[in-house]
């Protein structure tokens, strides 16, 4: 699927009806849902020339200004939501699904929209996949069907990979929208010619203490290099609690370095919210108190993640030299 690019607004206001639409359901409508308030064709092809709205598909309409506001999630969100309004009885699934139930996306096909609808095949066309809906449980979620949250990993697991269902199952087990029993449920569901093994591969891999993506990528990295390690790892003093530091990898503590960081207490032990300089102040006083333990400190950022092989060789390198000290 093609997300047709975005013209220059023109100023003009928006036809209060299309406003009116975008408004009720939050920022994606199809060209029958318009048509149903009045707004003919003419009319739409109107406001997507100036630049109000944007055609994702055909009959697929997002607002333009939620579009452009949006991060990659959201814009991809918008997208789904907007193509599974020009195909009503049909239900979003797989990291589409995840998508509307607010899970979040790594190494996604952000031109794929899986459906479940009236098919007797999986049928692949214009970006959208819409395979036999079979009586499968939906849930509403902004006025559209969704499959749950556990079929929508599992179902990513087979067609996104183990990475995007791991991460988007961490999520989810960490808020309490599923259980492992709800996920291992699922898996049972599938076929072995479906990919049975790999979707149970790719669950037994999740972990509720992940706090983000970056935490869910960074262990998975530990995992496939082999590299034993303890997840939310608190270190402790004769005092009593010294920090809680993402892993702890055989001795030596890791972190990832993501800007969230930087904007909230790392600890409970911390106290309130702070300000984004305090924080930072906590941060170097929780590290240095970790060091002087004895533990060797290192931190991982973004683009760091797409070369495992660095990172494996820094902690390699931390641990041989912890034990040469």
């Amino acid at each position: 699927m093609v997300v047709a690019a975005a013209v220059r607004s023109d100023d003009r206001p928006m036809d209060s009806r299309i406003q009116a639409l975008v408004d009720e359901q939050h920022g994606a409508f199809s060209a029958a849902e318009a048509s149903a308030r009045g707004i003919d064709a003419t009319a739409l092809r109107s406001a997507a020339r100036a630049g109000q709205v944007v055609r994702v598909r055909r009959a697929a309409y997002v607002d333009r200004v939620a579009m452009l506001a949006a991060g990659p999630d959201e814009r991809f969100r918008l997208a789904a939501m907007a193509v599974a309004r020009t195909r009503p009885g049909d239900a979003l699934s797989h990291h589409a699904a995840l998508a509307l139930h607010g899970l979040p996306l790594w190494g996604h096909d952000p031109a794929r929209i899986d459906l479940l609808g009236d098919a007797r095949q999986i049928v692949h066309r214009s970006g959208v996949s819409v395979r036999p809906l079979e009586g499968a449980h939906t849930e509403q979620v902004r006025g559209l069907a969704v499959v749950g949250v556990a079929r929508a990993v599992v179902g990513t697991a087979l067609t996104m990979g183990p990475d995007c269902a791991v991460v988007a199952g961490d999520a989810a087990l960490h808020r309490g929208l599923v259980g492992l029993d709800d996920l291992l449920h699922e898996v049972a569901g599938v076929s072995p010619h479906e990919g049975r093994q790999p979707a149970l591969d790719a669950v037994l891999r999740m972990d509720a203490k992940a706090e983000s993506v970056g935490e869910s990528r960074t262990r998975l990295i530990l995992q496939d290099a082999g590299l034993p390690h303890e997840s939310q790892y608190v270190i402790t003093d004769e005092f009593g609690f010294v920090a809680r530091v993402d892993f702890l990898v055989d001795g030596v503590v890791l972190e990832f370095d993501g800007k969230l960081k930087y904007q909230r207490s790392r600890d409970r032990e911390d106290g309130p919210e702070a300000d984004p300089g305090e924080v930072v102040w906590l941060e170097k006083r929780r590290e240095d108190r970790v060091r002087r333990l004895g533990y060797p400190f290192e931190r991982v950022v973004w683009d760091e993640l797409s070369r495992p092989q660095v990172l494996g060789r820094r902690l390699r390198d931390a641990r041989r030299n912890r034990r040469s000290a």
